[in-house]
């Protein structure tokens, strides 16, 4: 696959995702912006209102292999969760994206005082991922072979052996496991209960063409209502 193919490929929110990361990332390590004008930092944002700083602080990395290897996390796991675990529920996805990002800020920002919290955002791709494809099979160095579900734990493990302290990155599962449990878990527990459900503004600005299985199952929903409201007799077709 081409250069060319391969950005045609990647859908829409994701590829907003990379293109503000490798932007804002490039811009502060050559020094077009300064990292500090990017961070999150609660008395800028509250005292001078500078409201950006809720947004980049997701998208800011340190230039080095590691940040191409959550770019990589980033297209490979954003990709796969918008155009199949989110397929034709755009809206879905970016309420997935609002919620784990406003967490992210409480619990690594607000209580934890991280200041950047990118790595925590890739983390809840990830984790969200091996839950809804937790079969897979995933390789490591010389040959270990072990289940996609177990992938989170794996890089978590493997940024302590190489010396960091993975906080943001066990805070991402944390995030990621909340979600899932409140869509996926709870529901199927409790008869069905949504407890968890995007609000009908974020369905309603988003294009029709990318929320097609959210308009699709309102119909359904609005034709059963007619169907009992006009009365059907027992049996009957």
């Amino acid at each position: 696959m081409d250069l060319e193919s391969w950005w045609r490929s990647l859908p829409i929110v994701t590829k907003y995702l990379f293109v503000g990361t490798m932007g804002t990332t490039l811009a502060s390590s050559f020094g077009f912006v300064s990292p500090l004008m990017l961070t999150l930092n609660f008395s800028a944002i509250f005292r001078q209102f500078q409201l950006w700083r809720l947004v980049s602080n997701f998208l800011l990395h340190s230039l080095g292999f590691p940040f191409l290897i959550s770019m990589m996390f980033l297209v490979r796991y954003g990709s796969s969760l918008e155009q199949s675990t989110f397929e034709g529920r755009l809206s879905d996805f970016i309420f997935f994206l609002l919620i784990s990002c406003s967490l992210l800020i409480l619990i690594g920002g607000y209580f934890l005082g991280s200041i950047v919290l990118a790595q925590g955002l890739i983390m809840v791709l990830v984790y969200y991922w091996s839950r809804k494809n937790p079969d897979a099979t995933m390789s490591l160095m010389f040959g270990i072979q072990f289940k996609s579900v177990y992938l989170p734990w794996v890089l978590v493990g493997m940024s302590i052996l190489m010396g960091k302290y993975p906080i943001i990155d066990v805070v991402g599962i944390v995030v990621g496991h909340f979600y899932f449990f409140f869509t996926d878990v709870y529901p199927r527990t409790s008869g069905g209960r949504q407890l968890l459900t995007t609000p009908k503004f974020l369905v309603d600005i988003v294009p029709r063409e990318y929320n097609r299985m959210i308009y699709g199952v309102r119909r359904d929903v609005q034709e059963q209502r007619r169907d009992w409201g006009r009365g059907q007799a027992v049996g009957g077709r």
